[in-house]
């Protein structure tokens, strides 16, 4: 099939769909190698980390702009999760930076909400709780914030953490807030609709916007946040399901592979309190954390580390390691 007809979106050349391919992969690999090379600074390695995550991202987007099948990009789908989980140890960036994962910053909001709808639509809901966990850092900008994003976790989960009915970027997400809790489920794909129309100039300060233009850094614009929406919420997707910038293949995909929502378990407990049920919990302020504490046993504090407050984190896995 020729490329013309094998594209997701017309903007994406043949020439430049291979030559980006090609500079993301050799990027991933270059910078994934400086995260673990001691000599360098941790500055220099939080840098790396971050471009490693960002790239790997960018990939499996241009490979679905380009026309590859849903389950190649299913399978490549935890490489991405596995390059954001290396960065979030490294995450001590500066105020206002996207880097910081802090969903108050539009930048950070696009990515991790585009993070659990890949999630979703892909097949691999069980990294939502992990995406969600690296949210721990700056919880106090991203959990509770803004009812679209808890309105989806909440589904995502079955737990959510209630805001109020507020929206933190108004431009473009307004629209896909109301469609979220509307009362109606027929008002809602109007208002889907309405978001798909405005997406692209309500994000004109990501970087990526109005990259189409000389192919330079071009990956795809998607608005996976409606596709995440439309699958969670079971909307009728017809009046906009070929809108340019709507996911349509990866919701007939995720619909025809539907699973069940993440089980929460209890919610998350910070370090120096009781346990509230038995089984299997980890912390992501240390690696290899994971272990089994019973019903009221005090989950410590882990001290000496960079990041911050502990918060015990329930494993949706709670089977026993095998030995």
């Amino acid at each position: 099939m020729a490329f013309k007809d094998m594209r997701r979106q017309k903007f994406l050349s043949e020439s430049h769909a291979n030559e980006r391919d090609d500079d993301l992969t050799f990027g991933i690999r270059r910078y994934t190698e400086r995260v673990g090379n001691p000599d360098l600074r941790e500055e220099a390695r939080r840098k790396s980390a971050w471009m490693a995550a960002t790239y790997s991202l960018e990939l499996v987007i241009l490979r679905y702009t380009a026309g590859r099948p849903i389950e190649e990009l299913s399978r490549e789908l935890p490489s991405v999760i596995e390059a954001f989980d290396r960065y979030v140890p490294f995450n001590k960036p500066r105020p206002n930076e996207a880097r910081s994962l802090e969903i108050t910053q539009i930048e950070a909001y696009v990515y991790v909400t585009w993070l659990l709808a890949l999630c979703k639509l892909l097949g691999h809901a069980e990294s939502v709780p992990k995406v969600l966990a690296w949210l721990d850092i700056g919880r106090e900008f991203s959990r509770g914030r803004d009812t679209l994003f808890e309105q989806i976790v909440g589904k995502l989960t079955g737990a959510m953490e209630d805001p109020g009915r507020y929206i933190l970027h108004l431009a473009p997400y307004a629209p896909l807030g109301k469609a979220v809790i509307a009362e109606h489920a027929d008002d809602r794909p109007a208002l889907v609709k309405e978001f798909l129309d405005g997406w692209y100039k309500g994000l004109k300060e990501c970087y990526w916007h109005g990259t189409h233009t000389d192919q330079i850094g071009y990956f795809g614009y998607w608005a996976f946040e409606a596709a995440l929406v439309t699958v969670l919420w079971d909307i009728d997707d017809s009046s906009y399901r070929d809108h340019l910038v709507y996911p349509k293949d990866l919701v007939d995909w995720a619909r025809d592979h539907r699973t069940e929502a993440v089980p929460s378990g209890p919610s998350r407990t910070p370090g120096g309190q009781a346990c509230p049920q038995a089984g299997w919990w980890f912390t992501p302020a240390l690696k290899g954390s994971r272990r089994y504490f019973k019903h009221g046993e005090v989950m410590p504090v882990i001290d000496g580390t960079d990041y911050g407050s502990t918060f015990w984190q329930w494993d949706v896995n709670q089977s026993a390691p095998k030995l």
